[in-house]
C-alpha cells in the first residue's frame, strides 16, 4: 500500500491504474454532474460538461472499473449524484459491482436534503436534495450503525436532568433515561454551506465536512484507506484526517489541487 497520504493532480482513470488491488476501504465520488455548465470559481475554473448521458457513461465506466479493482473485501463506494443521472448511474453501479450474479452489493440509496439552492421554477417543484448511492464489494461490507442527534421534541420529553446531567422523563414516578437519537435512516438533512460560512472556500461544488464525516463513520475504521478520484477543494480528504483515515486524492484540475491542499494544511496545525 501507499507509504502515507497522497494528492495527485491528474485525470483519475490514469492514477487509478497505478494504485494497489483491494487497499481501499472506501471511495467516495462526487464526479461533475453533467449540469453543460462551465463556471468561473472563487479560485479558478470548474467544467460540468461532458456531452449526452451516453458520452457521460461511456467516460464513467471505464474509472468505475478501476475503483471497484480497488475496493478491499470490505470495502464501499458511495457514487455523488442528482437527478440528471441518477437514473443512468445506477444501472452503470448494477453492472460494475455485477450485483445480478451475486458478486457486490447494493446497500441504499441515500437522499442528501440540504435545504438550500435550488432556483424557484413555475414549471416543477424546487429540486432540494441529491442522491448518493452506496454499493458494496461483498457482503461483508463494514457497516457502523448511527444514529441521529436528539430531536427537540425528544429533548422535550426527557427534560429532567439527574445529578450527573443525564436526561430523563417521568412517568408514572418511575425514570426513563433518554439513550440516544433514532437510527440513522436513509434520508439525511445536512444543510448545505451557507455563502457566509467559514467552511466555505469558495469553490462551486464544495460539499460540508458533515456529509462526508457521516459516511466515513459509516462505513470505515481508524486506520483505513479512503480514496475521492474527483476531491475537487478536498473536502473528503480533510474529514479523512480529521477521523485518523488515511488517504489518496485526485483531481484533474490545478486550482482544485492548490486548495485542496492548503486546505489539509490549515486543518493540520
Amino acid at each position: 500500500m501507499m507509504p502515507a497520504s497522497q494528492l495527485f493532480c491528474a485525470d483519475c482513470l490514469a492514477v487509478l491504474s497505478s494504485l494497489p488491488a483491494a487497499s481501499f476501504a472506501l471511495i467516495y465520488l462526487d464526479p461533475p454532474f453533467n449540469t453543460a455548465s462551465r463556471r468561473v470559481a472563487t479560485n479558478g475554473h470548474f467544467d460540468d460538461a461532458l456531452g449526452s448521458p451516453t458520452d457521460y457513461i461511456h467516460w464513467m465506466r471505464p474509472r468505475l472499473q478501476a475503483m471497484h479493482r480497488l475496493l478491499s473485501t470490505e470495502g464501499s463506494l458511495f457514487f455523488h449524484c442528482d437527478w440528471r443521472l441518477s437514473h443512468h448511474v445506477r444501472l452503470l453501479l448494477d453492472e460494475v459491482f455485477e450485483v445480478e450474479r451475486g458478486e457486490g452489493q447494493f446497500v441504499n440509496e441515500i437522499i442528501w436534503r440540504y435545504g438550500l439552492g435550488a432556483a424557484r421554477s413555475s414549471r416543477h417543484l424546487p429540486r432540494k436534495h441529491d442522491t448518493i448511492f452506496w454499493y458494496a464489494r461483498s457482503r461483508n461490507y463494514c457497516f457502523q450503525p448511527l444514529r441521529e442527534p436528539p430531536t427537540p421534541a425528544m429533548l422535550n420529553k426527557y427534560r429532567h436532568h439527574d445529578a450527573d446531567g443525564r436526561r430523563y422523563m417521568l412517568s408514572y414516578g418511575r425514570r426513563y433515561y433518554l439513550k440516544e437519537g433514532k437510527l440513522l435512516s436513509d434520508v439525511w438533512d445536512i444543510p448545505a454551506i451557507s455563502p457566509t460560512a467559514r467552511e466555505r472556500v469558495g469553490y462551486p461544488t464544495q460539499k460540508p465536512v458533515a456529509l462526508l464525516e457521516r459516511i466515513l463513520t459509516l462505513a470505515s475504521r481508524p486506520g483505513d484507506w479512503v480514496l475521492d478520484p474527483f476531491c475537487g477543494s478536498g473536502t473528503t480528504l480533510v474529514a479523512a484526517q480529521q477521523l485518523g483515515r488515511r488517504w489518496v486524492g485526485i483531481d484533474i484540475n490545478p486550482d482544485a489541487v492548490r486548495l485542496a491542499r492548503q486546505r489539509l494544511m490549515d486543518a493540520a496545525t
